[in-house]
């Protein structure tokens, strides 16, 4: 009787889960530039900070129901060989401007509708005065955004 009821409980352990496999993936790498003055600030009253909207054809509907998007920050080593760091990107820094010294944490990170990219940049807002924020305008940086398209 215990191995009747042993066999009848691996019999539903190894019948009970079901998963399907998607195997038919298109995947593509686009690689996004965004210059120093193409960012852009909201200069709202509580929730400042710098953006790109990037439009982005291939975030297709399908792509954005069923697919995937997932964007790097690139970076280059000392020998100008880049490596990826998967947004979003999060880093704490020290400054000095006109003999203050600043402590703030940046953040980078995106969002993304069917044809646009949004890519924002963000400084932590508690250790200076509201006005001193667009001294911490960001910089040139490049990306690779990664598109798959689900079936």
């Amino acid at each position: 009787m215990k191995k009747a009821l042993l066999g009848i409980l691996m019999g539903l352990a190894f019948t009970g889960c079901t998963y399907t496999t998607v195997s038919n993936l298109e995947m593509k790498t686009i690689d996004v530039h965004v210059r120093a003055s193409d960012w852009q600030y909201t200069d709202m009253a509580d929730n400042n900070y710098f953006y790109c909207v990037v439009d982005m054809p291939e975030i297709t509907s399908e792509v954005f129901n069923r697919g995937e998007v997932q964007a790097y920050r690139i970076f280059y080593d000392n020998n100008n060989e880049p490596f990826k760091h998967i947004l979003p990107d999060v880093f704490h820094s020290k400054e000095v401007i006109d003999g203050n010294t600043f402590l703030y944490t940046t953040t980078v990170d995106c969002i993304y509708g069917a044809g646009w990219l949004e890519l924002n940049y963000r400084v932590s807002d508690f250790v200076y005065d509201e006005g001193d924020y667009r001294n911490f305008a960001p910089q040139a940086m490049d990306f690779s955004i990664v598109v798959t398209k689900g079936y």
